[in-house]
């Protein structure tokens, strides 16, 4: 395919890399990119070589439907009916995906070079998170397991083992790639490798694959196996131009991926170089926006992929933001002023958004009692939101000016666990406020889901009392009768089938609110997973994961709720609210004495050790360091996610305060908070004004008490 119009001659490769600040419209860029190809080209062929790579899902959609949009507003009605036709179909093919899921694309197409299942199935973290702990009791049983351990058991207690271990697992780019530093870690890693041994055995049996896998899989065919050249050969054949979104969130891994995929194209030689066709790599991302260190993303990958394609680079920083008011965009550099690399990036505001009605307050309560300061904190940011709603405050949707509503408004935390947590909810509720709670976690300790979990544990065993007597006193009304006979359905369908068709019978999903049908939908699509293991097998593994692992509620996230969302900052990355209440500022500036592995990358020299000082007090100076600037860039992205009006508060301690509470408390004097006027009421709310999250509509267990603050179903069970 040649270009229509003429290109440069003298370079047929190209290389962007584009730092994109906060609200300066990264995937906008990136459609208006691949726009521009299908332009010069003047053929929807082009459009089949191209390849984008996303963060997430929810990106990745959001990228194919703006790209969408921009074909139809501007070509689709030019072309004629053939021309349509061959549009639509290249369009249906649009190759914009996450790094995972054409990780598991190459794999399906070319497996016979890895030794896998072709129809291998992706399981969750919980499922896979049950056969880690199998493989570390496998491992804990053989001599060598037994003699590391012993070492190691002499510097951590056994629970901390196990966080260890995880912390291991979290981190897999940096352990897969680089080598252990230090004589502890070096037994941790041994050990690592022999239960990660075992963990993908027990996978193997039932051709599972978790999502780590299909990073590490991909990466070894075309790293370590000869034939991986069709891969590569094919990936030449069939790719001109590769774009990589949020290039901040990508691990070291994913990108070792990216840089064997497009080996050909570094070198200079090779089949396009030779035809003279137009190919290369745009990265668009923002390294102060790169706040999943915890996941083994890493802000430094910049400078790694700015270095790998130094021949070729054109860089390019988006500054002017077209999010924020100009009294935000001032508050955000003034806060960051001389720290790295803000100082060199500072936001700019864009004509349009210069002077809309804009607001900062800033509220740091002072005191001892803890509990009697976090009450206070609360019912302001209650008292607040509901003077807004009664001033009617101007917000702009699509450039038009309408009052404030509760979808317009969001309450951001670092973190959501703690006991406070439950007072900000109980408050919200007393007010009257309607919210939602975005990806909350606590799935298995919901009614809806205890009582799945009852549901399924009768089913499947008769001897289970409680599960029995609990599903008798639930909104099932089921007698013995009644489950001997779905006892005996279940020996012709599928545990799944039975279940629906029991909600259906007893009319059940009639009675669920928005979140809780999401809930239980999320349950059986949980449960399908495991669906080639015997019953009792997966009563085992239920019972397991609803102990012992977290698992996010499903997301029912919508701009058309109309009620005020609730998030931690890592979960309102990429949002953006006309109205933002970041609270709990004194959470903020991490937990630096927290024990955790640190990767180093030098030149030759990949490594990683343990952050305690008997690893030496290098790991731990790194550690501190990327910790800190780690909570930089969350308090970055949390003020960016404000348009026009920003509310912060948090508690000050006369002694030691966190990193959050130092960089905004000097800030508290030049916007101190109003006095909010005691005659602001609660409002009466009407049950029918808000279907998710804020009441649960019915008893679903009508007499047994779950006992409140109980952290699991065994745990309830127990009781």
């Amino acid at each position: 395919i040649k270009p229509s119009v003429q290109m440069n001659k003298k370079k047929y490769f190209s290389a962007k890399i584009i730092e994109a600040s906060a609200g300066t419209g990264k995937t906008r860029y990136i459609t208006d990119e691949i726009f521009r190809i299908y332009e010069r080209y003047k053929t929807p062929e082009i459009l089949k070589r191209v390849l984008a790579i996303t963060f997430s899902e929810k990106a990745a959609i959001e990228m194919k439907e703006r790209f969408l949009k921009k074909i139809f507003d501007e070509v689709y009605e030019n072309l004629d009916i053939k021309e349509r036709v061959e549009l639509e179909n290249v369009l249906l093919k649009l190759q914009i995906s996450t790094i995972h899921s054409y990780c598991q694309t190459l794999l399906r197409r070319f497996h016979f070079l890895s030794d896998i299942d072709p129809y291998f199935e992706i399981i969750e973290k919980g499922i896979s998170g049950v056969l880690f702990n199998k493989a570390i009791y496998r491992v804990l049983k053989t001599e060598g397991g037994k003699n590391n351990f012993k070492e190691i058991s002499k510097r951590f207690k056994l629970n901390h083992f196990k966080n260890i271990l995880l912390s291991f697992l979290n981190l897999h780019p940096q352990i897969f790639l680089g080598k252990a530093d230090g004589e502890i870690t070096g037994k941790l890693k041994l050990l690592y490798d022999e239960i990660t041994k075992h963990h993908s055995i027990l996978k193997k049996e039932f051709s599972y694959l978790d999502f780590d896998d299909l990073e590490k899989i991909t990466y070894e065919v075309l790293e370590k196996n000869p034939d991986a050249l069709i891969i590569l050969e094919d990936f030449d054949e069939n790719v001109n131009f590769v774009f990589i979104d949020e290039f901040q969130d990508t691990n070291l891994l994913q990108w070792e991926i990216v840089k064997k995929l497009i080996e050909e194209w570094l070198s200079g030689y090779g089949a396009k170089a030779e035809s003279g066709e137009e190919f290369g790599i745009v990265i668009v991302g923002d390294r102060k926006q790169s706040i999943y260190r915890f996941r083994g993303a890493e802000s430094k990958l910049f400078d790694e992929a700015k270095k790998t394609l130094s021949n070729y680079l054109e860089e390019k920083v988006l500054t002017k933001n077209y999010r924020s008011s100009g009294k935000i965009i001032d508050f955000v550099n003034d806060v960051f002023d001389k720290k790295s690399p803000w100082d060199t990036q500072k936001l700019v505001v864009s004509e349009k958004y210069k002077k809309l009605p804009s607001k900062i307050e800033i509220n740091i309560f002072t005191g001892e009692d803890d509990e009697e300061l976090k009450k206070k904190e609360y019912e302001w940011v209650c008292k607040k939101i509901l003077k807004m709603i009664e001033n009617k405050i101007p917000v702009f949707e699509d450039g038009k000016e309408r009052p404030v509503e509760f979808r317009d408004i969001a309450i951001l935390m670092r973190k959501r666990k703690g006991k406070f947590f439950k007072m900000m909810e109980t408050l919200l509720t007393d007010y009257g406020i309607p919210y939602v709670i975005i990806g909350g976690v606590g799935f298995y300790q919901e009614e809806e889901i205890i009582m799945l979990l009852s549901l399924f544990f009768a089913l499947v065993d008769p001897s289970d009392k409680f599960s029995l007597w609990n599903i008798k006193n639930s909104i099932l009304e089921m007698d013995d009768e009644e489950i001997e006979k779905w006892r005996k359905i279940l020996g012709r369908i599928s545990i799944i089938e039975v279940i629906e068709k029991i909600f259906d019978e007893k009319n059940i999903w009639e009675k669920l609110n928005i979140q809780q049908r999401a809930n239980c939908e999320k349950f059986l699509m949980l449960l399908n997973q495991q669906r080639k293991l015997p019953l009792f097998q997966i009563a085992q593994n239920l019972r397991e994961i609803a102990e012992k692992f977290e698992e996010p509620k499903a997301d029912i996230f919508s701009i058309h709720q109309n009620a005020v969302k609730v998030n931690t900052v890592h979960s309102s990355k990429g949002l953006e609210f006309p109205c933002v209440f970041l609270i709990n500022l004194e959470d903020g500036g991490g937990n630096t004495k927290r024990n955790d592995i640190v990767y180093v990358k030098e030149e030759g020299n990949d490594c990683y050790g343990y952050s305690l000082s008997f690893e030496g007090e290098e790991f731990k100076k790194i550690f501190k360091k990327d910790n800190q600037e780690e909570e930089e860039r969350l308090l970055y992205v949390a003020l960016t996610r404000a348009s026009q009006y920003l509310f912060i508060s948090g508690l000050k301690k006369e002694k030691s305060n966190g990193l959050w509470i130092n960089m905004i408390d000097k800030f508290s004097q030049e916007f101190k908070a109003e006095e909010i006027p005691e005659r602001i009421k609660k409002i009466e709310r009407k049950e029918e004004k808000v279907e998710s999250r804020i009441e649960i509509p019915v008893d679903f267990i009508k007499l047994v008490s779950y006992t409140e603050g109980k952290s699991s179903f065994k745990e309830t069970e127990k009781t």
